[in-house]
């Protein structure tokens, strides 16, 4: 690992404007690594921004924020017109558009050759770091807008987990760590010891603690308790972490979760929870499926030998059924996957069923999961 963060290092020193990009959906541990490596890219003197596929969760609010991009900058591009030798010879520049055409006309002293015209095309950064994505089709918008970008400027690709397909120019890829926040972590105290400032300790610490559900995951290591005291130690705010996490939840959250836990289902045997939930569920409580995140914690509370975990909605059109699926068994979802014709992201497997009642799609999803289990 030291060769590979030695290679980081030199690639880091030598970029000026830096990307961070995370999947969609994201989690605790992706956000609190990437607020804290654009934090430390920032200290290094480097325009780091985090580009944002949505809006951040409420929970995670109060991190200290970096530059922060929405997805819609990457539609943006730059077409750069470039002249071979132009020298003084162009002494006029000007463009007119003409019935959908645009027209670019350059007045010349000499006669300029079709070879010394070249289009270029720009883009605004010359280092890309992805964080907690096991491809490139997991980062969702930030890839499906510009995917040339992608393979046109230098990525390091930085995970934990086993699955991940090893798509960077550089791939720092720890599956003993217990989370991405731990490695990027680490990669900072490489970079520069005296990065580790309250501010980013905090934004680690949380990502830390949101992927090892407070200490309490198998993931967790004597590795990732020595991390957590050096990240304290060095003024990561443990108790706001927790305030915000575990104990701050707004009276539609609470009210949603009591309409839940009512009709959720458990087999002990299988170590399965599921539940459903119907649009009236949303419109009582004034809340939406942005809460379901925060639902699965309160899942993962509430059952801690829970393995899976369902939840199913209707959408807001009434027309479809939407579905989650999280396990502790990645295996499971990559099998589950093509049966549903759904998406991986973020450890979680998302779909869509359409023509069916929520009963129906319910049992649906049940006995495709029971021949897997």
């Amino acid at each position: 690992m030291e060769g590979t963060k030695q290679q980081i290092s030199k690639l880091i020193n030598k970029s000026n404007n830096i990307l961070v990009a995370t999947p969609e959906n994201i989690n605790g541990d992706a956000l609190g690594s990437a607020l804290a490596l654009c934090g430390a890219l920032n200290k290094l003197n480097k325009n780091a921004q985090f580009i944002t596929p949505e809006e951040i969760p409420a929970k995670f609010e109060f991190l200290p924020k970096s530059n922060s991009l929405s997805c819609e900058i990457l539609k943006e591009r730059e077409f750069i017109l470039s002249v071979k030798n132009p020298g003084d010879h162009i002494n006029n520049l000007y463009y007119e558009k003409n019935e959908g055409l645009l027209h670019i006309y350059l007045g010349a002293k000499e006669k300029i050759e079709e070879k010394d015209l070249k289009i270029i095309r720009s883009h605004p950064f010359d280092l890309i770091v992805t964080l907690n994505a096991y491809g490139l089709e997991y980062l969702g918008k930030a890839f499906e807008y510009n995917p040339e970008l992608f393979f046109e400027v230098p990525v390091i690709n930085i995970d934990n987990r086993l699955e991940n397909e090893n798509f960077g120019q550089i791939n720092l890829v720890d599956i003993t760590s217990s989370s991405v926040s731990e490695i990027v972590m680490e990669l900072i105290d490489f970079l520069d010891r005296n990065l580790l400032n309250q501010d980013i300790a905090t934004c680690i610490l949380s990502g830390l603690i949101d992927a090892t559900d407070n200490f309490q995951s198998s993931k967790t290591t004597p590795r990732t308790f020595n991390n957590a005291a050096l990240l304290i130690n060095r003024g990561g705010n443990q108790q706001e972490i927790i305030r915000y996490f575990y104990k701050t939840k707004s009276l539609d959250f609470l009210r949603l979760w009591g309409l839940i836990l009512h009709e959720l289902s458990w087999n002990g045997e299988k170590k399965l929870v599921w539940g459903r939930i119907k649009q009236q569920d949303f419109q009582k409580t004034n809340t939406g499926p942005e809460y379901l995140p925060q639902i699965f914690e309160e899942i993962k509370m509430a059952f801690p030998e829970m393995k899976t975990a369902i939840l199913l909605w209707q959408a807001a059109s009434d027309k479809e059924i939407r579905g989650t699926i999280y396990s502790l068994n990645s295996e499971l979802l990559r099998n589950l996957a093509p049966k549903f014709n759904g998406a991986l992201k973020n450890g979680n497997l998302f779909f869509r069923i359409k023509n069916l009642l929520l009963e129906e799609a319910e049992k649906q999803v049940l006995n495709l999961i029971n021949e897997e289990l």
